[in-house]
């Protein structure tokens, strides 16, 4: 007698009653939720997209974004391995109901619907909204870097980039030629007319062409923005995908890739904005976020979150003009407490004079240990000193343009805190106020207050948690498009994916 367990079936055994596809599938399966929550969305915009006249019955949109979402919620992101799911993967198979459409068939679809796929995510944000799951009192603002489809490798710059471009030229100028010699030879046995097309290694010859000039073009704008910041060395491009940035990677070194910027609702975790940047300037995404929020759902946040990197004057401005409460550290944090005293017509106590801020750039005393008047619109120096307003500048900071007013102190001889306090070869030290500034003490008093520390410290746990899921659950460290708007399309699928399968858990309960 044999002590192993004996198989409960028969590879080979016909059945009588088969068990259905149904049946062959556990009665509490996420998927079935997951299909359930599918059905109950409208696809009629996915519907009008198709033209069924002719040829054979399309398979229902419906079934192609849940075989793509679902893939999603388990890291299942290539369109390869969503084929072979659906062949072999019975919770595939019973979502699909025993359809299996092609990779092709799966990668044109992810490509093609792109407005679809974000009125979906409209869809299930306005669902949760009705159900009471999303408040939009607080919305946190994050951003990742997402790597780009381009080798590390594969970027190059200007000399490089346009001897290879020079090289591609001659190359295909060469196939032209020898294009025209064969038409005309076949024009002379054939006659005139026949329909002739260009040679497999000649398009794929122009589609590099065009990839490396898309290269070139993007590289003047980046060079003219270092121009800007009187950067004087020349930036590399990738080449494989010339619409990502080369940035700064966690695992270290630099790699293409993008910024994705979302915007996160903090009662409930739902991704309300979705946006993809290519570069790192976060602070262009937080008053397009508002809009965005505000299209998609009805009405703006009452309170935006964000750390530092997002603190900007004209988002605190654009912030203010639409009521929209921001909380944002600022970019250099500095602990004035010492420069703080009931008359600042007084000077610091010698006692604190050490604790006073020290600018980490310059190593002199930070601007943060000037106090401000406003009533006199002047400052007072940390010896007590009045500050005078002098003059009034003009700036360019990397196309935001403004006026400076500066203040100067009358005098600094003898003062104990020259050497700590004046730039090298200066006499006297002056103190620029922008017309932001008052926003920025606005935003410093907010910061201090009891309220904005605990809010602040809700922003962590609640604006990172996506990004964890995006890139730990569902694989999203690296695009597998090409582009930036096929980039966004791809970031689309990805938080819908996200929200969807977030409002099955939740309804679930």
């Amino acid at each position: 007698m044999s002590h192993w367990s004996a198989a409960p079936m028969d590879r080979n055994q016909v059945v009588l009653f088969a068990p259905t596809l149904d049946q062959s599938l556990a009665e509490d399966h996420p998927v079935r939720l997951f299909a359930e929550t599918l059905a109950a969305l409208d696809f009629s915009d996915w519907e009008r997209a198709y033209v069924r006249v002719v040829g054979q019955p399309p398979i229902h949109p419906r079934v192609l974004a849940g075989c793509i979402l679902y893939g999603l919620s388990l890291g299942i992101r290539s369109s390869r391995r969503l084929e072979d799911a659906a062949a072999n993967r019975l919770d595939f198979i019973w979502l699909l109901e025993g359809r299996v459409p092609d990779h092709a068939t799966i990668c044109k679809f992810r490509t093609a619907f792109g407005p679809q796929i974000k009125g979906l995510f409209r869809q299930v944000g306005r669902v949760a909204i009705e159900l009471g799951l999303v408040a939009l009192n607080q919305v946190m603002l994050d951003g990742t870097h997402v790597q780009a489809n381009n080798s590390r490798s594969a970027t190059n710059r200007r000399a490089s980039l346009q001897q290879k471009l020079d090289a591609l030229d001659a190359q295909v100028g060469r196939l032209l030629a020898e294009a025209d010699v064969q038409d005309r030879a076949d024009d002379a046995l054939f006659g005139e007319g026949t329909p002739a097309k260009l040679p497999r290694g000649l398009r794929d010859l122009r589609a590099r062409q065009d990839r490396l000039k898309r290269a070139m073009r993007n590289l003047g704008t980046m060079e003219q923005e270092r121009r800007d910041r009187g950067q004087s060395r020349g930036p590399a491009v990738p080449v494989s995908d010339p619409d990502a940035r080369v940035l700064p990677a966690k695992q270290g070194g630099y790699a293409p890739g993008y910024t994705a910027v979302l915007a996160t609702d903090a009662a409930s975790g739902f991704v309300l904005d979705a946006q993809v940047i290519a570069g790192n300037d976060e602070p262009s995404a937080v008053l397009p976020a508002v809009a965005n929020v505000e299209a998609n759902f009805g009405r703006k946040p009452d309170e935006l979150i964000t750390d530092s990197g997002f603190n900007s004057g004209p988002n605190l401005r654009g912030l203010a003009e639409q009521n929209v409460t921001p909380l944002m550290p600022p970019r250099q944090a500095a602990d004035a407490s010492a420069a703080h005293r009931p008359d600042r017509a007084e000077p610091v106590p010698e006692a604190d004079r050490a604790r006073l801020p020290v600018n980490p750039q310059n190593k002199t005393l930070d601007r943060a240990a000037f106090v401000y008047d406003p009533a006199a619109d002047r400052y007072h120096c940390p010896m007590g000193k009045p500050m005078g307003r002098v003059e009034d500048k003009p700036y360019d900071r990397h196309g935001t343009k403004g006026t400076y007013r500066v203040y100067q102190s009358p005098g600094c001889g003898g003062c104990p805190l020259a050497a700590t306090c004046l730039g090298k070869g200066a006499q006297v030290r002056r103190v620029c106020r922008d017309e932001y500034e008052e926003l920025r003490e606005r935003m410093a008093a907010r910061m201090d207050s009891e309220a904005g520390k605990a809010a602040y410290r809700r922003r962590g746990p609640v604006a990172e948690t996506p990004f964890a899921v995006l890139k730990s659950v569902m694989n999203l460290r690296q695009y597998l498009l090409r582009g930036l708007e096929k980039v966004k399309v791809e970031t689309d699928w990805a938080v819908t994916a996200f929200n969807l399968t977030k409002l099955i858990r939740l309804t679930a309960r």
